[in-house]
């Protein structure tokens, strides 16, 4: 790692492609503290988003590459040209609510023995997306159709949204900080001694499970995986894909695919082709990744 006496203590971490009407917003919070730097890496972008950043936030690092490289490795060449102690991944369309990234911080300062630790993600109408998650499995992806329908069209509070919870960690709305097996890379703060411990994320993962695999691996490491629901983030999800279901679709199923062939085995893997195939042919995608776990209680 390297040492300055300009050295930050936080290296933000912003992956971009196409997303230009969202990136104002993101980077505009960022600001209110001083001892942070922001990297900006942009994914072969078409809309003119290195002329905004140029003229509208010129203090920050812009690293342009010439194709879309996909997230996980663009991160990985931001966080080598950063310097901070911590690093924080940021979707370039979620804002950082005031007081997240003190809190996220803060948190690894206080606690040694966590590597990873991320933000409870709320959309734009402050309504709870998915923060975290348990490990995936074939039984978890079962189960979590019929756990979504209920959230949405019985409801969500009180008793039956802590058995939810208790089913499902997706499902869950802790009010407190607590050990969790992954948390979401829209917003995740990981420790640099962690990160590159375990290699920063695998290059492999083109989009999606990049997150859940970071945080297994941090798990298998020895480190622990946090989820702290005082750091808010706003994420308006998906917005990178502009529409483009098909295509993220296809990617979704391929890293899906990879991570269960790297940490699952054939067999879940060969249950995993048969259930995407349903999925796909029911048409059920557009919930398949949704991450609205219903309304707040």
């Amino acid at each position: 790692m390297r040492v300055s006496d300009n050295q930050k203590y936080c290296s933000i971490i912003i992956v971009t492609h196409n997303s230009g009407l969202t990136i104002c917003a993101c980077l505009a919070p960022l600001f209110e503290s001083p001892d942070v730097e922001v990297v900006v890496v942009d994914n072969g972008s078409k809309d003119g988003i290195s002329r905004i950043i140029e003229q509208d936030f010129p203090s920050i690092t812009f690293m342009a590459l010439n194709e879309n490289l996909g997230f996980g490795r663009a991160c990985n060449i931001g966080a080598t040209a950063s310097s901070g102690s911590c690093l924080m991944l940021l979707n370039p369309d979620a804002v950082v609510l005031p007081g997240a990234l003190k809190t996220l911080a803060t948190f690894l300062k206080d606690h040694p023995q966590a590597g990873i630790v991320g933000a409870r993600l709320v959309d734009p109408l402050g309504q709870p997306l998915q923060s975290m998650g348990d490990r995936p499995s074939v039984t978890g992806l079962l189960l979590d159709k019929p756990l979504a329908w209920l959230v949405k069209h019985i409801g969500s509070k009180g008793l039956w949204r802590r058995m939810l919870g208790e089913i499902s960690a997706k499902f869950r709305l802790p009010s407190k900080p607590e050990p969790v097996p992954w948390v979401s890379g829209a917003a995740l703060c990981c420790r640099r001694s962690t990160w590159d411990a375990i290699g920063g994320f695998d290059e492999k993962f083109f989009l999606y499970y990049e997150d859940v695999d970071l945080c297994l691996r941090a798990s298998q490491a020895g480190w622990e995986v946090w989820h702290t629901p005082d750091a808010v983030v706003s994420h308006q999800s998906g917005a990178s894909f502009a529409g483009n279901q098909d295509f993220q679709k296809r990617v979704y199923f391929t890293n899906q695919r990879y991570f269960f062939q790297k940490h699952c085995g054939p067999l879940s893997v060969f249950f995993l082709s048969i259930l995407q195939k349903i999925y796909s042919h029911l048409k059920l995608y557009r919930q398949l990744a949704s991450d609205r776990i219903g309304p707040s209680v």
